[in-house]
């Protein structure tokens, strides 16, 4: 037993003494903190002349004020179609026709029907004024010749039913049937568009709508048109709001004098505090950020994030509509505010940021 115990005693503190110099290194390794270095970010600084002080921009749809679809008033097959999309039509030019024999035979029989009535009544009237005839073969005579006159009126009417003429000038917009094919009464055929009658459609949200008033003008802009800038002025406003996005739609008439703005193309309408009647009436600021700028939480609340005293802050923002430029902020951004608007993937709550103006 002695033997054993001379050879384990030693171990002992040897492996005391390692566990010892780990732990000292350990410890060692920790007394130099790691520095996280700032993330670099780019922002935004919030400026006075923002949306809600000058300008306010809203997105826009082009239509015409003068459009109109045309159909046949009785059913029958289309024997030709007189315009294509795209041709320009005068008012009263002959547009499509139907097949229109039958109509022309009930005519013809119409009109045999009513000289024969006429020529009935022309006989009898001498008998009438001689005192030759009954009162009541009179009148007698008398209806089958306001029915014979009725039903001739009507199939004349049909015959010319069977043809359409444009009740506007315009261009064809729309072709909706085709040669050959059997329509009913009041089936579309063509749509029609005057482009000289132009006007641009924007949604306003109900907190402005009051701003808008009878002689308000707004500069309008159209990017597909190599960003053609022209004035449009109010022409019609609506008093019901949309059940769904509680906005309503305004009019402005816009000039078109070569015909190249189009109905369905797309720009922007900027509207100033004095040309809307508005500057007498306070306004909360709002400020035009790019797009991605804007993120939402879980909880799906609008927030930027914002640098204060090199730190990042989350703001909660309220997003008013899309401009050209980006998003408008409505609500929860002052003056003098540096919102990232890049880089703010990385950060947190109070992150250290390195700013870069942008």
């Amino acid at each position: 037993m002695t033997r054993f115990n001379t050879i384990k005693h030693p171990i002992i503190p040897i492996a005391i003494m390692l566990a010892t110099s780990v732990a000292i290194s350990g410890c060692k390794k920790h007394d130099t903190p790691t520095t996280i270095p700032p993330v670099k970010v780019s922002v935004k600084v919030m400026q006075g002349n923002s949306t809600g002080n000058s300008d306010r921009v809203f997105s826009g749809t082009v239509e015409s004020a003068d459009a109109t679809t045309v159909s046949f008033s009785v059913p029958g097959t289309i024997t030709r179609i007189y315009a294509e999309v795209g041709d320009k039509v005068s008012k009263g030019q002959l547009l499509a026709r139907i097949k229109d024999e039958s109509l022309m035979n009930a005519n013809n029989i119409a009109q045999a029907e009513l000289e024969e009535a006429r020529d009935a009544y022309g006989r009898l009237k001498k008998l009438h004024d001689a005192n030759a005839l009954p009162d009541i073969k009179w009148v007698e005579v008398q209806s089958k010749l306001k029915q014979a006159e009725n039903a001739a009126a009507l199939a004349n009417r049909a015959v010319g039913d069977a043809t359409i003429h444009s009740p506007i000038s315009g261009y064809v917009s729309e072709k909706l049937s085709d040669d050959g094919q059997t329509v009913i009464a009041a089936q579309p055929i063509l749509r029609i568009v005057n482009l000289n009658d132009i006007r641009m459609a924007i949604s306003v949200p109900e907190e402005e709508i009051s701003n808008f008033s009878d002689g308000c003008t707004a500069n309008v802009i159209l990017d597909g048109l190599d960003s053609l800038k022209v004035e449009g002025k109010i022409s019609q406003k609506a008093v019901v709001a949309d059940p769904l996005t509680r906005s309503y739609t305004v009019k402005f008439s816009i000039p078109n004098p070569d015909g190249k703005i189009l109905p369905g193309m797309i720009g922007s309408m900027s509207i100033s505090s004095e040309k809307s009647d508005n500057s007498a009436q306070p306004q909360h600021a709002s400020f035009i950020l790019p797009s991605q700028s804007v993120l939402l939480d879980a909880d799906n609340r609008q927030f930027v994030w914002t640098v204060k005293d090199g730190k990042a802050i989350r703001k909660f923002v309220t997003v008013d509509e899309f401009s050209p430029d980006g998003v408008i902020v409505k609500n929860g951004l002052a003056v003098g505010d540096s919102v990232i608007v890049s880089g703010m993937q990385k950060v947190s709550t109070g992150t250290e940021v390195s700013v870069s103006a942008k």
